[in-house]
């Protein structure tokens, strides 16, 4: 690390306020920060390296160079601070960051006829801005219920009271319309805009309202976007009684209707305090190296508003609530008087000096009065503290959704789970198991999907519990969900066998077996058969021959006596069920074999086709013994192959702790191969694994963590949802 250099700089910096900026070899600007006294702020880097963050650490690995500037207070040397940091972004700074631009609700009040619009950057224009929005979508919704309630114009033209007529004046145009004389520039089509036919613009670029008028409802649109709502009603309340009492029924109606829109509005938000004070509430969680932000905005003891931000880095709880004020209020066009943050931030009074000067500074408000900011500990904001910090929480996991949802960063987390829990294989396909009950009623399980780390929904599946219903052992219950869950995966050919179909070559031992045996040989084809061999040796065989078109016939069937007991025929006899298009397979059997058939998912038929009795009849004739047994008629009906439970796992993810991975362990010990099992425990999102009785390490906050306990809550929640439809359904009923 290259010290030498800058320890000699160290020296030369003066004891006096100001900023300094550490660069790298390239000159670029790594990190930019502020002190009281520069040269001891600076010194502080060195004298206890060890102590630093690993960020501040790596900064300093890369730091080449340092350059200051004094100022005349610490309160100047925030405010340059602050614009330097916005101006060349540092990599090691504290910095907001999100993956929309932030934007801003601007009424232009310098106007004669103040028009609404959004923007993304506040500008020294005379205009009323509100802001900053993460949330375009929040945006368009607020503008559109301005333009329906107080039809205010949004439309590009520039238009001004007429100079050379009378300010008061109002002229009549061809068809005896009063009009107010004004002049419109701007825009690219003739006036009235679109919005005035549709009713949502009072036309002022055709005179249809005067200054005054168009003035006091402005008046109003900026007293709603501040949260300010009883002005508005008072005066829209007296205009609609007067208008009533002059019996102009219309204009009323039309205000009654205004009036209404906005009381809905104002009942949609919470009450938050009976003091009807103004504040903003801040709170923050951080996960995974960044900083989730929740801001609400309360006007007259209404929450009107919340905001959403992240950031990366710092080192102290205080200094991030610091970066965080600092960064918002330096963009904010709106400033409360009280600020209740769930951290005390780092020179807190100097940050209330800096909030004070950017809101004199920005004019939007009456200037003087001191800024206030606070962190309860009880009481009514300590609860509205807790409001916002579940909404930072709920913020951080939507963003570690999305965060996964990026294919590069599900390929890595289920890359850093296969070496965290040192598995063969790449876990692509991960199944998550859970169990709902309310006290043993209604017991479900739910079976999820994540197929390279993104769910896969079409492939979820749901269990209700038939052995642990009205009981509450949820290890019973996953043990009977995983059973019934693995009965469907395709047992594999013992090792060492072959299935493939025959060739004319292997013809001439199936004749001389099937005759030797005296298995049914009627109109024996080689396409027809399949073999099984071992070691290029032919050890058993059978065929699906069709009869007609709607009907298959399993006959033929014969495995070598020395190989029999290994549930050979079970493989066969699928393989060749498979190939037939037909809905329904057939087949005849002497009822020693019943019991044999039944297990492979055959039924008895009381009525069989009359081909295959007609076989049999031929049968009869040609072959003497065969008179002496009783025959009995099989079916198998084809169900619709269920894909999902088809496919084998790479990992299985059960919900909870020791107690439900040994269940998981006992339903899968005896498969071939073996699929890798793990549990999660919701306390501490500790994470089990067979032969260890301790968890292993896999940190909450990591891509790994992320996956797993996404994994998790969905299966929570199919469970949840399912066990919720059959309470309702019961008490339906």
């Amino acid at each position: 690390m290259k010290q030498s250099p800058l320890k000699t700089k160290v020296a030369t910096v003066p004891s006096k306020p100001g900023i300094y900026e550490y660069k790298n070899k390239s000159g670029d600007i790594l990190y930019i920060g502020k002190a009281k006294d520069l040269r001891k702020r600076v010194q502080s880097y060195f004298r206890k390296p060890k102590q630093l963050s690993i960020r501040t650490q790596k900064m300093l690995e890369h730091a080449v160079d340092l350059d200051w500037i004094e100022t005349r207070s610490e309160l100047e040397a925030l405010i340059l601070e602050d614009n330097l940091i916005k101006e060349h972004q540092p990599k090691y700074n504290i910095l907001l960051r999100d993956d929309k631009n932030y934007q801003y609700i601007r009424v232009t009040t310098q106007e004669d006829f103040p028009r609404i619009d959004t923007i993304r950057r506040i500008e020294n224009d005379g205009a009323k801005y509100f802001g900053p929005k993460t949330s375009g979508l929040d945006v368009r919704q607020t503008l559109d219920f301005i333009k329906k309630v107080f039809k205010i114009r949004t439309c590009a033209y520039n238009i001004k009271i007429d100079p050379d007529v009378h300010v008061g004046a109002i002229h009549k145009s061809p068809d005896g319309t009063p009009r107010v004389p004004v002049i419109v520039t701007g825009g690219d089509r003739r006036p009235p805009c679109l919005d005035y036919h549709i009713h949502r613009c009072l036309g002022p670029e055709i005179g249809m309202v005067t200054k005054g008028e168009y003035g006091a409802m402005v008046k109003e649109v900026l007293s709603f976007l501040g949260g300010h709502y009883k002005e508005g009603l008072q005066r829209i309340r007296e205009e609609m009684k007067r208008y009533a009492a002059e019996k102009k029924f219309e204009l009323a109606g039309r205000l009654r209707d205004q009036m209404q829109a906005i009381q809905r509005m104002a009942e949609k938000q919470i009450i938050t305090d009976t003091d009807q004070g103004d504040r903003d509430i801040i709170a923050y969680v951080s996960e995974y190296g960044k900083n989730y932000f929740s801001l609400f905005r309360a006007r007259e003891g209404k929450l009107i508003d919340r905001e959403h931000f992240a950031s990366d880095g710092g080192e102290t709880e205080g200094e991030i609530m610091a970066a965080f004020l600092r960064d918002y209020y330096s963009r904010a066009a709106d400033f409360p008087k009280e600020i209740i943050v769930s951290v005390l931030p780092e020179e807190q009074g100097l940050l209330e000096e800096f909030i004070a000067a950017r809101r004199d500074m920005a004019c939007l408000v009456p200037k003087g009065g001191k800024i206030h900011i606070l962190c309860p500990q009880r009481g009514k904001k300590d609860h509205l503290v807790a409001l916002a910090e579940k909404n930072a929480q709920k913020f951080a996991q939507e963003i570690r959704i999305r965060f996964l949802e990026d294919k590069k960063r599900t390929i890595g987390a289920i890359q850093e789970l296969q070496t965290i829990l040192g598995l063969q294989k790449l876990p692509e396909r991960l199944e998550c198991y859970d169990i709902a009950h309310l006290g043993g009623s209604e017991t479900v399980g739910s079976m999820v999907v994540f197929k390279k780390g993104r769910p896969a929904p079409s492939e979820y599946r749901r269990f209700r519990l038939k052995t642990t219903q009205g009981s509450m052992d949820d290890i019973a219950s996953m043990s009977e969900v995983l059973r019934r869950r693995l009965a469907h995966l395709p047992e594999p050919l013992p090792e060492g066998y072959k299935i493939r179909k025959a060739k004319k070559a292997n013809f001439p031992f199936i004749e001389k077996t099937c005759k030797t045996e005296q298995v049914n040989d009627e109109g024996l084809e080689v396409k027809d058969f399949l073999i099984i061999e071992k070691k290029k040796k032919i050890i058993g065989f059978g065929r699906l021959r069709a009869l007609d078109k709607q009907v298959d016939d399993v006959s033929s069937v014969w495995i070598s006596p020395k190989e029999r007991g290994k549930k050979l025929s079970h493989f066969l006899i699928k393989k060749l069920i498979s190939q037939s298009k037909n809905p329904r397979v057939y087949l005849d059997v002497t009822e020693d074999l019943k019991n044999h058939y039944l297990v492979l998912g055959f039924e008895v038929i009381l009525q069989a086709p009359q081909v295959l009795l007609d076989k049999i009849e031929r049968a009869r004739t040609r072959a003497k013994g065969f008179t002496d047994k009783k025959i009995l008629y099989m079916a198998y009906q084809k169900k619709k192959k269920d894909l999902s439970f088809e496919s084998v796992p790479n990992l299985i993810v059960v919900d909870g702790g020791k107690g439900q991975l040994n269940a998981a362990l006992s339903q899968t010990s005896n498969l071939k191969p073996q699929i890798s099992v793990i549990s999660l425990a919701k306390e501490n999102e500790e994470v089990y694994v067979p032969g260890k009785s301790a968890p292993v390490g896999i940190a909450k906050d990591s891509m790994a963590g992320f996956l797993l306990q996404r994994l998790r809550d969905e299966a929570h929640r199919f469970a949840n949802t399912y066990h919720q439809l059959l309470r309702e359904k019961k008490m339906v009923e």
